[in-house]
């Protein structure tokens, strides 16, 4: 897909409900911009010919390599970090293993347009606009 083909399918994307679809290495795939807790937040929801399916998130499989969103989070929160960070060196360093493990957690939308696109032109050959008849 060349670059003002992507900017053709950004424009329609920031408008609300704003659909497009993809033709993408024998895939369907249709982008649509959906709200996402609360109004003021939005995310692009992937449907692979016509469906979304929850086993593609807990499940290593094609459809989640190709285009599900991959999200890398510790298993700390902030007020954790923070609390760790006051602690005596010697208790920081017992629980340093703990301080910087991350799991890996894949979601149902993309919030990020150019991680989107970096990882669809990553993970695929082939990626055409679909053009409405």
């Amino acid at each position: 897909m060349r670059q003002d083909d992507w900017k053709r399918a950004k424009e329609i994307l920031s408008r609300p409900y704003g659909q497009i679809t993809l033709l993408v290495d024998g895939y369907e795939v249709t982008l649509q911009l959906q709200m996402l807790r609360g109004m003021f937040r939005n995310g692009i929801a992937v449907y692979i010919n016509g469906q979304f399916k929850g086993k593609w998130l807990t499940t290593d499989c094609e459809e989640r390599r190709r285009f599900i969103a991959q999200r890398e989070v510790p298993l700390m929160n902030r007020q954790e970090i923070a609390q760790y960070n006051r602690l005596p060196k010697a208790q920081q360093k017992a629980l340093k293993d703990y301080r910087d493990r991350k799991y890996i957690r894949y979601d149902t939308h993309w919030t990020d347009w150019n991680a989107m696109v970096k990882h669809f032109e990553a993970n695929n050959e082939d990626i055409r606009l679909k053009e409405d008849a």
